[in-house]
């Protein structure tokens, strides 16, 4: 997970495939184009509703980010970035850990900022994704 700055100053040493999350009304970020895939998201880091244009992270976003990274299976590494690394991709990345089965510990401790809408929609996501390929 990385800030948005770091993430344009970011160049894939193996085979990579990024998920670039932006505020809706920012430009999107300035990624290498050396990652194998690109998938744009843009939405709020809120976990609820307050404005009427606010963006809420949806089910949607999270079937579009677990059809995303299932359509690499063969990927080295997932990185994925917002504005300031420190909410919506910690929760993107916690939910992808959860639904992959990698160890989410150190990764709660080191951003305990994590967006809880975006981690929750993430299982719930895969839960039904797993669901309708049974």
């Amino acid at each position: 997970m990385l800030s948005r700055e770091d993430a344009e100053h970011y160049q894939p040493t193996k085979k990579e495939i990024c998920i670039s999350i932006s505020d809706p009304d920012a430009e999107p970020a300035n990624v290498s184009d050396q990652f194998v895939a690109v998938l744009r998201l843009h939405f709020d880091d809120i976990t609820e509703m307050g404005l009427a244009s606010d963006i809420l992270f949806a089910a949607d976003h999270a079937r579009a980010i677990t059809m995303f990274v299932d359509k690499w299976p063969g990927i080295e590494r997932v990185m994925v970035h917002c504005n300031m690394g420190v909410s919506r991709s910690p929760g993107v990345a916690l939910g992808l850990c959860d639904t992959h089965g990698w160890a989410t510990a150190a990764l709660e401790r080191s951003h305990p900022g994590w967006n809880r809408l975006v981690r929750a929609l993430m299982r719930e996501a895969a839960t039904n994704n797993h669901r309708r390929k049974t």
